[in-house]
């Protein structure tokens, strides 16, 4: 008898021991049922540019990071920015820019190893890209006032050397200016001396007023007068050199 009830208790104890242990099916169901790749969070700021970075954590090195944005009534999935993994999965996803308006972006994540995509849909906040966006504004708001009385002023004092400058592309910061038609009968060497003399006054003229650290100056295109064939223009890399395109004489 008393055997039989040593063995109860025993078989008793052992049910219970048994009860707060998860089966290996239960731990292979709680795995399976998390993403494979999770954001660190949702909610996040773009940069003065509308730029803006994601950053989390992955089961794999290789998967496929893409933004979703509806047009014309399509879902469509785009790459956007700089996608970095490490070999853990931690990854950052940098640079990625949509419009800076909407509020929300949807993102999508993709591998081969897994069978969905998994989906997110993150929070981005723009009021630094709004700001900057009105600050630029104001600024060309001002330079659209100042730069075509200033323009007049260095024509009127380049002694028949320009006969106008005007913006070019909409904006100030690139500019045509129409020099006469005699300079394309001039060797090369002086039509050279010619965009070099009238290319750095306008530069030093207007660089304070175009950019307001003083660190740049503005495009030029020099073309002929009746003609408009193009004579040179500003280096794309060195803004202080000048181009000879017209190499006629």
């Amino acid at each position: 008898m008393k055997k039989i009830y040593v063995l109860g208790i025993s078989l008793l104890l052992l049910s219970l021991g048994g009860c707060g242990k998860p089966t290996d099916k239960e731990n292979k169901s709680q795995a399976s049922d998390e993403p494979w790749i999770t954001l660190e969070k949702d909610t996040i700021e773009s940069d003065e540019n509308g730029q803006f970075q994601l950053t989390g954590k992955a089961k794999y090195s290789s998967f496929s990071a893409s933004i979703i944005q509806n047009k014309n009534g399509l879902s469509l999935q785009e790459p956007r920015g700089v996608l970095k993994i490490e070999k853990d999965g931690s990854f950052i996803w940098k640079n990625i820019f949509i419009n800076g308006q909407a509020p929300t972006t949807d993102v999508s994540f993709s591998s081969y190893k897994e069978k969905e995509k998994i989906q997110y849909q993150v929070n981005v906040d723009y009021s630094k890209f709004v700001a900057k966006q009105e600050e630029n504004r104001l600024i060309e708001e001002e330079i659209n006032a100042t730069m075509p009385a200033l323009l007049e002023e260095i024509i009127a004092s380049s002694e028949s050397m320009i006969i106008n400058i005007d913006k070019k592309y909409h904006s100030y910061r690139s500019l045509l200016v129409t020099v006469p038609l005699d300079v394309k009968y001039e060797r090369n060497g002086m039509k050279k001396k010619y965009m070099d003399t009238i290319g750095f006054l306008i530069q030093d003229k207007t660089a304070s007023t175009l950019y307001s650290d003083k660190k740049q100056i503005p495009y030029i295109t020099f073309r002929y007068d009746k003609t408009n064939e193009v004579l040179g223009a500003t280096d794309l890399i060195n803004r202080r050199k000048f181009i000879l395109y017209d190499e006629s004489n």
